[in-house]
């Protein structure tokens, strides 16, 4: 691992600066490896791989505002970071994971998946998109439109990774006359994508009472309906497809605390040297473009699973100092 930072302040300590460069290469990873499925196995878990892990983490913190009854402080932290697969097994310089791949040269989140290219009018089935030949930076030739579900199955594209571009926080605090005090911490990601494996579910059912996604009532019914929902079929085949990445941004209100504090011609007449009366939001709300679920909680982005928004939570609480 190599660490290289550099710290700083100017105009008497009012701006504050840290930025660091970090590189940490990973050896011996534990991933599956693959096995020919004539011995009746896909794989087996082994130390098969290396990936280097670079980029930079910042803060960047000042005082907006300083008066005698005013005073506003913010802070902004980010990292920016960028993954590399290394080396794979000897046997093969790529590892099929689902709809996601391990490739040398290539981030460990990328996504490798069918292409969707819509609903044919015709008849209501899924298009996909596939080529003759495809170069190892993912450029294609000889792209065509099939609705042969296993053509697409082997014709899968390279459609973006989960690690984001940048993610961190933001946090401002104020105070007011010495009394009020407010708080804000925020986070924030951008970039990457989340395969929302909850939502395909619920546009596939495998089970009878199973719950449709409502969705499904724009599907394709009749020939000349154009939507992007395929037709329902019994016992249909069809192959997940990237229409179900999704962007995993988001910008989280995480916490909000209002507090006051007593003057100290107050407290001091009852033997007390200081007491602050405190209000706190846990949890707030949540900007993302998935609907009820979380991106915080899916780090692979190999699925949405059951990882709803964390509970919203407010406490009120009295500190007394003797």
């Amino acid at each position: 691992m190599l660490n290289i930072g550099l710290e700083g302040s100017m105009f008497d300590s009012r701006l504050r600066f840290s930025i660091e460069y970090f590189n940490k290469k990973t050896s011996d990873m534990l991933l599956n490896y693959p096995m020919a499925l004539s011995t009746g196995f896909t794989g087996y878990d082994a130390n098969v791989g290396n990936m280097r892990n670079s980029g930079f983490e910042f803060m960047l913190a000042g005082t907006l505002l300083k008066t005698k009854d005013i005073v506003w402080n913010m802070t902004w932290m980010g990292t920016c970071q960028k993954n590399k697969v290394l080396k794979l097994t000897s046997e093969s310089p790529e590892i099929n994971n689902g709809f996601q791949i391990y490739k040398e040269g290539k981030d460990i989140t990328t996504f490798y998946i069918a292409k969707s290219a819509g609903v044919d009018p015709s008849t209501g089935k899924q298009l996909y998109y596939a080529y003759e030949e495809m170069d190892d930076d993912g450029n294609v030739t000889g792209e065509y439109i099939t609705d042969n579900y296993a053509v697409a199955n082997a014709h899968k594209y390279f459609s973006g990774k989960r690690t984001p571009d940048i993610y961190g926080s933001i946090a401002t605090d104020l105070q007011l006359f010495k009394c009020i005090d407010l708080s804000i911490l925020t986070t924030y990601s951008i970039g990457g994508k989340i395969f929302d494996s909850r939502y395909y579910s619920s546009m596939d059912n495998l089970y009878p009472g199973n719950t449709w996604n409502t969705n499904i009532l724009r599907r394709w019914q009749n020939p000349g309906d154009i939507t992007d929902i395929p037709r329902v079929e019994i016992g249909g085949s069809e192959v997940q497809t990237s229409a179900y990445l999704i962007d995993a941004s988001y910008f989280a209100i995480k916490n909000i605390t209002l507090g006051y504090t007593l003057p100290e011609s107050l407290t001091r007449k009852i033997y007390l040297t200081k007491v602050r009366l405190y209000g706190s939001f846990d949890n707030v709300k949540t900007f993302t473009h998935l609907k009820g679920m979380d991106p915080q909680y899916s780090i692979g982005g190999n699925g949405t699973d059951y990882n709803y928004v964390p509970n919203k939570n407010f406490t009120i609480g009295l500190d007394i100092n003797f």
